[in-house]
């Protein structure tokens, strides 16, 4: 059972920022494009190898997906229909980009390299035609990309410890694997070099204002459009990055209700959205995600708590945006987290429409109009 403090906390978290008239469920889920682990068996060979690899879901269950994995998402999507007979929705935020580890190591670490993620997953050996069924998903509005950033990768301070020979790394780089842990001299908040908008001095904003403007004009290649949202990887980011963000044509940022900024020494503190979260012309606007939705997650029994976060988004007027990881929903580590992942996400689909029959789903684009328009 919930205590009574957090129905209270998870009822007052709602109450600031814009409303809307209708019942409307988004579901923003993120790391899609992104690389983790390339394979089971690379898992055993840096286990093997003494590399320091946390035995978090994201590495024992998440890698880039396939064919397979949108099919079978896609297929779960329209199971469900809403008040509108529509299907559900879920926006992918993505990485457009990863290291080109070929690359870097030709250039012996004194450089970095990028390359779109569709290149990646022809070097992963996924099936040739995963991006026609991605795109047949997006052509069908089940699956509508958003911005989750260049790379998921802290990428100054892993290249730093690159090229002074860490041998834990440069292990993991010969596997294309990034998210080692352990390394002296990174701070808890970098370890495993996830938060891309992580910084320990001044001297690397340039770097990461130009991979906001090289990451939506990639974004925009691949996909077609400019993105309506952009969500930090690892909820990290710092006000110096707004106007950049802005400039690109992305009118909003996904934020958390105190949201981790580092300073120039590296040091986290934190900026409070709670009350910010207005609809402003002219400017960056920001919102929170008010839902949780983790099946891979060893905390989670039912989904109980997720509809319970939708209630009291609905009480207050509130669009529910259910936050999710592409490590719920992909099978290349574990075909039985791929089903459990879409049985527990049928589930709550099919409990959202039951308990409320009016509900609308929305992509994250069509949401954010929705709430202009109402405000």
């Amino acid at each position: 059972m919930l205590s009574l403090k957090y129905r209270l906390v998870l009822n007052i978290k709602n109450i600031p920022g814009p409303t809307v008239r209708k019942k409307i469920v988004v579901i923003e889920c993120d790391d899609y494009g992104g690389t983790r682990m390339p394979s089971a068996a690379v898992l055993e060979k840096l286990a093997a190898d003494g590399v320091q690899v946390d035995r978090s879901r994201y590495n024992l269950l998440d890698t880039l997906e396939d064919k397979e994995d949108l099919a079978q998402l896609f297929e779960t999507l329209h199971g469900v229909k809403d008040t509108n007979g529509s299907p559900a929705i879920m926006s992918p935020f993505v990485n457009v980009a990863n290291p080109d580890f070929e690359k870097i190591a030709a250039a012996d670490y004194q450089q970095y390299y990028y390359e779109p993620f569709t290149e990646t997953l022809k070097k992963y050996g996924r099936h040739t035609d995963t991006m026609i069924v991605w795109k047949q998903g997006m052509d069908a509005g089940i699956f509508t990309p958003e911005f989750h950033g260049r790379e998921h990768i802290t990428v100054q301070p892993w290249m730093q410890k690159l090229q002074e020979g860490n041998q834990q790394l440069k292990r993991a780089f010969k596997e294309g694997f990034i998210a080692v842990g352990g390394i002296e001299g990174i701070p808890d908040e970098m370890q495993e070099f996830r938060p891309a908008f992580y910084f320990t001095s001044e001297n690397q904003k340039d770097f990461l204002h130009q991979s906001i403007k090289e990451g939506v004009e990639l974004f925009k290649v691949l996909f077609g459009y400019t993105p309506s949202s952009f969500m930090p990887s690892n909820s990290v980011f710092h006000p110096d990055f707004e106007k950049t963000v802005y400039e690109t044509g992305i009118p909003f940022l996904v934020v958390a209700h105190k949201n981790a900024t580092p300073d120039q020494d590296g040091n986290l503190g934190f900026t409070n959205f709670s009350f910010r979260q207005k609809i402003k012309k002219d400017q960056l606007n920001f919102y929170v995600r008010n839902c949780a939705f983790e099946p891979s997650d060893e905390k989670h029994t039912s989904i109980d708590t997720t509809l319970l976060q939708v209630s009291a988004a609905f009480r207050w007027k509130k669009p529910a945006i259910i936050s999710t990881h592409r490590v719920n929903f992909v099978g290349g580590m574990s075909r039985q987290n791929r089903e459990k992942g879409m049985k527990e996400l049928l589930l709550l689909l099919k409990a959202i429409v039951k308990r409320w029959p009016d509900v609308s789903f929305m992509s994250t684009a069509n949401m954010l109009k929705e709430v202009e328009r109402s405000n």
